[in-house]
């Protein structure tokens, strides 16, 4: 067997991370996505900045209310802290996040882009993307007087 540490989770090559790994994984994700650090983050729970550390490293319990607490700071659901939230739940979320704060204008102009990526022609040109509406694919048109090339 090997035993060389995964220096992300910590867990051994082969071996699934411990559930303290997985929790430790998402609130470094969490925090850093929001552009904290880990002593922002001590400071808000009034702990010290190494039991941040240990908490992300997976080798800290987090507490219940620590939990609660850091799901609200990352603005993010306990089950997403756990792990345990699926990616399109996620991504809803997320979606739902973002245009909280549009005006009513925006929030219809973001509906009616997701509406059309949703009904574009063609396949997808990669892992969730669609290609470029032809007017787009081609580059710019030329302006007036200019031929085709």
């Amino acid at each position: 067997m090997d035993n060389t540490s995964n220096a992300q989770t910590g867990s051994y090559a082969g071996q699934e991370p411990t559930e303290q790994e997985i929790v430790g994984r998402q609130l470094r994700i969490g925090r850093e996505t929001l552009g904290l650090t880990q002593d922002d983050v001590a400071g808000v729970l009034g702990i010290p900045r190494t039991s941040v550390v240990a908490m992300e490293g997976g080798r800290r319990n987090v507490t219940a209310l620590e939990l609660r607490r850091l799901a609200r700071l990352y603005r993010r659901s306990v089950q997403w802290l756990l792990g345990e939230e699926d990616s399109a739940a996620e991504v809803d979320s997320a979606l739902y996040r973002a245009t909280a704060e549009l005006s009513e204008g925006d929030k219809e102009q973001v509906l009616r882009f997701a509406q059309f990526l949703a009904t574009a022609d063609g396949p997808p040109s990669g892992p969730g993307r669609r290609q470029a509406p032809p007017s787009f694919a081609r580059g710019p048109r030329p302006g007036p007087g200019a031929s085709a090339p």
